[in-house]
């Protein structure tokens, strides 16, 4: 490879390089626009009250829980990990994520015997 085209490769990648770091620049300017409190912003007469607010993020930190609870035992496969992930998701369909998180760590606990669940 020539001086002249090596010099055309640098000058290739170093615009590249620009363009993704604008990139991800105008990506990480823009990613709050559908945060839920920039769509409330912007909807303020249907926007959830305070209660329902807390209510929702209480409902997103069971979802972590379920997800925890999932993978307690992470050095080795857990069929009960996968049976809970799979009844899991069946049970979001029908009732809250607090909900399934309750029922299922009393499913896990008796099907494995855990007395620190409780």
């Amino acid at each position: 490879m020539s001086f002249q085209q090596e010099n055309m490769v640098m000058r290739a990648i170093t615009i590249v390089t620009i363009l993704f770091s604008l990139l991800q620049a105008y990506t990480a300017a823009n990613a709050q626009e559908f945060s839920y409190n920039d769509i409330a912003s912007r909807f303020v007469e249907t926007r959830l009250d305070s209660g329902s607010v807390q209510e929702a993020k209480m409902q997103g930190e069971c979802l972590v829980g379920l997800k925890h609870l999932n993978f307690r035992k992470r050095e080795d496969f857990d069929p009960v990990a996968e049976w809970t992930n799979y009844r899991a998701i069946s049970l979001l369909e029908q009732y809250p994520p607090c909900k399934v998180l309750i029922i299922m760590e009393v499913a896990r606990s008796e099907l494995i015997g855990d007395v620190d669940e409780q």
